[in-house]
């Protein structure tokens, strides 16, 4: 992700007690983990229900982002992590919708800025089995797929441009373009590597647009046949 820089100069808090950023990222990433945990229940509750109409799969992930400053050097670049939980279903010859809710942050950049963001994500995905190691449902060896999403993404912390301000909640439509490998485990099991190029509109009194790279690794839950 792309952000601006401000210029002012950090002040050091000796304080005992926490301070307002330290509270923010706690109670973002608080909240954060009680939405993961929520979207993986309910997708796991569906996937349970439509696993004897379609295949599906449940993904559960730590994802790492690389982003930069606006204006700054190729090579200067920060990372968000975070996890991403998705849920999909290949309703015909492996195509079908795909749900994606990505939660990433990043605290004390150049010891002032603290990031914390949110996207919801949907859109289609092509998966291709790699076929059986025996007929039974365990032995899969596991499946490849390509995926394009579009949704929302919501910031809650950060500095972003509004007008002659610099105001730390902002929105914007956000894009992804990637894909995934799932390798069998065990049963219904598989690890799973992910990477997305991941596009964000958020301001940034410039393009108001931030071209990221995701890399995500974690596992997946394969549902049917």
């Amino acid at each position: 992700m792309r952000q601006t820089a401000p210029t002012r100069t950090a002040t050091t808090c000796t304080s005992a007690a926490a301070s307002p950023s330290q509270r923010s990222a706690t109670a973002f990433r608080r909240l954060l983990a009680a939405s993961l945990l929520l979207v993986a229940l309910f997708a796991s509750s569906a996937a349970a229900r439509a696993q004897q109409i379609h295949p599906s799969d449940l993904g559960m992930t730590f994802t790492q982002q690389r982003s930069k400053f606006v204006g700054s050097a190729s090579t200067d670049n920060f990372y968000l992590r975070g996890a991403t939980v998705d849920y999909s279903q290949a309703m015909f010859h492996g195509v079908g919708p795909v749900a994606s809710f990505n939660g990433l942050a990043v605290t004390n950049l150049r010891q002032q800025i603290d990031i914390h963001q949110a996207s919801f994500l949907g859109g289609g995905r092509y998966t291709y089995s790699v076929g059986h190691v025996s007929p039974t449902v365990w032995n899969r060896r596991g499946s490849v797929f390509a995926e394009a999403l579009v949704g929302l993404t919501l910031a809650t912390s950060g500095l972003y441009p509004s007008g002659e301000t610099l105001v730390s909640n902002a929105h914007g439509f956000t894009y992804a373009l990637g894909g995934g490998v799932n390798v069998n485990l065990y049963h219904d099991f598989e690890l799973r590597l992910m990477a997305h190029d991941f596009v964000t509109e958020l301001p940034n009194g410039g393009t108001n647009q931030q071209r990221n790279i995701q890399f995500s690794l974690g596992v997946n839950w394969h549902f049917g046949n």
